[in-house]
Order: C-alpha cells, then structure tokens, then sequence
C-alpha cells in the first residue's frame, strides 16, 4: 500500500497479482472539519464482466477512484468501494421430466425438448453474464409416488407410504412433469439467497438487468417484506391469477413455508385429490397442474403468516361426498387478496402503493415504461404484446427463428462471443455450458 499521509488517505497499488475481489480502498477516521452531524456515504461498485472491457481495464479508474475517496476525506464522509458487488447467491432454475403432459408419450416429449435448446442457452448465457447458478434439473421425485401401473412410476409401496398426504387414491396428476418443479425448487432454495424458477419456454429478454435489480426495487421503496415475486398475465387488471411460468422466490420463512405448501397440494389435501378427472382417462388438464396449487399455496402461507377471516384457515374444505376440493378451480384468490389489502406492482408508483407488510409482489408493466415485472405473456394473452418492447423476460413457445431480431443478434453472441453451447440426446437429456466446463445440467 502507498500511504498519502498528507491527507491520511490509502490507495491500493497495482501490481500484476491486484486482484479486485480482496482490494480495498481505506481512510482513516478524523474530525468533522465541516460540523456535520449526517450520516452519508459515497459508494461506487465494481463487478468483473465482460460488460465493457476485461477486468484490467479498472486499473486505469484509479484516480477516479482516488478522486472521490479524497472528497469523502474533506467532508468525512465514509468512502466504500465494493469491487466485487453484491454478495446475493442467486440461481436460475428450470425443470424437465419426460411425460404425457403435453405429448403422447414420454418418449415424445423428450424429443419435444430439443425445440428448446435455444431457450435453455438463453439462461445459461444470462446466468454466464450475471455470475448466477444455471440449474437445469431433470430428476424425478414426485412422480415416483404415481401408483398407477401404466405410468413410468417407480411403484415401491415403501415410497408411496412415505407420501406426506391426505390424499388415500392415486395421485395420479404428480405423473405430469410439471409438478417436480416444486421438488426442484425445495433442492435448490437453502443453497441461495434467491432462486428465479422459469418454465422451459421462459426466456430472458433484456439480458443487461440483473435480478438484484428487482430485489433492490423492494429496498429502494422500503417494502422488505416482500418475499415472493410472480408475474401476471393481464397487465391493466388488478388480477391476482397468473400463469406460474415464472417465480422469483427468497430463502426466508416465508419463501421456504410456500414451497411446502405447494407441494402439500401437490400431493392432494381431501382423500379423492383435489378436482375431479373430468377425462375419466387421466390425462393432463390446467386445473390438475402446479398452477392452481401456487395460487392455494400462495393463499395458505398468507393465512399461516397473518391469520384472517377471508377465507377459512386451511383455505379450502373438502367434499364430504366427493372427497375432493369443495370450492372451484380459481380458489377464489382474487377475493382473497383484494380482501387483505394486497397491490399489484413491483416498480415505481404501483410499488408505492403497495402495503409495507405485503409479502408476496404482482409484477406488473406499463406500456413505455423502461421498467418491467417479471415476464410478459407471449403464448396466451392476446393483448400482452404491447408489453414486449421493454419486458425482462417472456413466456413465448416459439423457435428461436421467430424470437425479435435484437433477441436472435445477442442469443448468437451467446454462442460466438461467449462460448454458450446446449448438447442433447434421449439418455443423457440437457447438457449446457458457457466458456467453461461446469455444465448447468444434472
């Protein structure tokens, strides 16, 4: 270190060993030469990544840097140079388990999965410039405890009886791929700060904003609490439904109670499931998905957190006669949330007017603004498009030839500037990477 006793102040001599994660810029304390009693800091960051130059290039700021930390001397402010920036562990997770979801077979649908090999180097190259964890997890849980023969289900009696469940017949509906997202999720989330879940066709679409930005949002407008963000699908509706392509969830209490009661619904709350199989053959509708058993968990931890008298406790009762879900498919969680106070938004002026002891955000966009929720709709609602132009992410099925020519420029920049590659086959399933060896997949 170089000492400037003149002024008491310590900048960090560069050599060829600096390195930015354990440098530090210094001052000593000394008295108020102003007679300020305030409190104030100056902060600037830095953060290794190829967003301009490679990371020697902060070796030229050293002035600039000397320059700041010398006004903080003159008017004892405290200087801080956070090199390595935030210290949030942050994941992006997506899911696949071969089913009869969507596709005929199995085997069908894992041939269905390489359509998608753009979309999961899409995340793979966003975690690759942000430094996240890149999960692409293809192991089954849930389904094991599928009873039915037919199924591709591991049928040990010794699993099924260890199904934490009131459910006394077959939960036939964990067969569907879907749900082994809340299993995936439950592995992931005590090893994070946070963790953002995306459905297989969720894709990142401005791939310049971190996910810190959205959790800095809540800072920056004083609402701590908040938990959990979803995204909506109607933008100019106060809705609380919601297509669950997408969540950004906090390992808290709060996050971590949610993940347990998605999967108590899961795995079915009255004796006969949850809803009738309207098929009578089994086969996947929305209403037996994870979808409704978000909104119940939603609800369900809500009332675990902050007892009230909205809905009853245990937010839904059962059919004595049916042995299923007595209440219909929508859980009524508009009226519930509505009926505790709850806002939809996640920026600037909808932000403001969400209550400081909300615990779950609504993402929400508005036409031209530069923020945006967590995704935009681009498989379902018609009306969602106007919201593209500035959407973080977006829900869309489609090919990467049909994705926004500024969306297909950076995803070959993915490849040809940053080495992100995706690999597939039936046996192995996802294999994916970015300039390095590590693979996202296992």
């Amino acid at each position: 270190m170089v000492s400037m006793s003149t002024m008491n102040l310590y900048v960090p001599f560069f050599q060829d060993s600096w390195d930015p994660a354990t440098t530090t810029v210094k001052q000593e304390a000394r008295e108020d030469p102003a007679g300020s009693r305030l409190k104030i800091a100056v902060l600037s960051t830095f953060v290794t990544s190829t967003m301009w130059e490679k990371t020697t290039n902060l070796k030229t700021y050293t002035d600039h840097i000397l320059n700041r930390e010398c006004y903080c001397h003159l008017w004892n402010y405290s200087c801080i140079f956070n090199p390595a920036g935030s210290r949030l562990k942050i994941a992006v997770l997506s899911s696949f388990v071969a089913s009869t979801m969507w596709e005929e077979t199995p085997e069908s649908s894992k041939t269905n999965l390489k359509t998608y090999t753009d979309h999961i180097l899409n995340r793979e190259c966003y975690c690759h410039l942000w430094n996240y964890s890149c999960i692409f997890n293809q192991t089954m849980e849930l389904g094991l405890y599928v009873k039915t023969p037919d199924n591709r289900a591991n049928n040990n009696a010794n699993v099924i009886a260890a199904a934490p469940s009131n459910t006394t017949s077959d939960p036939w509906w964990l067969e569907f791929g879907a749900w082994e997202r809340v299993a995936h999720l439950q592995a992931a989330l005590p090893k994070y700060d946070w963790v953002l879940y995306g459905d297989i066709d969720y894709i990142i679409k401005d791939m310049s904003r971190p996910i810190e930005s959205f959790i800095r949002e809540f800072d920056l407008y004083g609402r701590n609490n908040l938990n959990v963000l979803v995204p909506v699908d109607d933008n100019e509706k106060d809705l609380k439904t919601f297509s669950a392509f997408a969540i950004l969830i906090k390992n808290s209490p709060f996050g971590r109670k949610l993940l347990e009661n998605w999967r108590a619904y899961g795995m079915g709350l009255c004796p006969n499931g949850n809803f009738p199989d309207l098929s009578k053959k089994k086969k996947y509708n929305w209403e037996h998905g994870d979808q409704t058993g978000l909104w119940y968990a939603l609800m369900k931890t809500h009332m675990d957190f902050n007892p009230n008298a909205v809905k009853p406790p245990g937010i839904v009762t059962c059919n004595e006669t049916t042995g299923l879900i007595r209440e219909n498919y929508w859980l009524d969680i508009n009226k519930y949330f509505r009926g505790n106070g709850y806002r939809n938004g996640n920026y600037g002026k909808d932000l403001a007017k969400v209550p400081d002891n909300q615990q779950i955000a609504w993402s929400r966009a508005h036409k031209g603004d530069s923020m945006s929720g967590l995704g935009v709709d681009g498989n379902w609602f018609p009306g969602a498009e106007k919201f593209w132009q500035n959407a973080f992410a977006l829900h869309y099925k489609k090919t990467s030839e049909q994705w926004d020519p500024e969306m297909q420029i950076e995803l070959g920049m993915c490849k040809r500037v940053h080495g992100c590659s995706v690999s597939w086959n039936k046996t192995t399933g996802v294999q994916a990477g970015c300039g390095r060896n590590s693979s996202s997949a296992y």
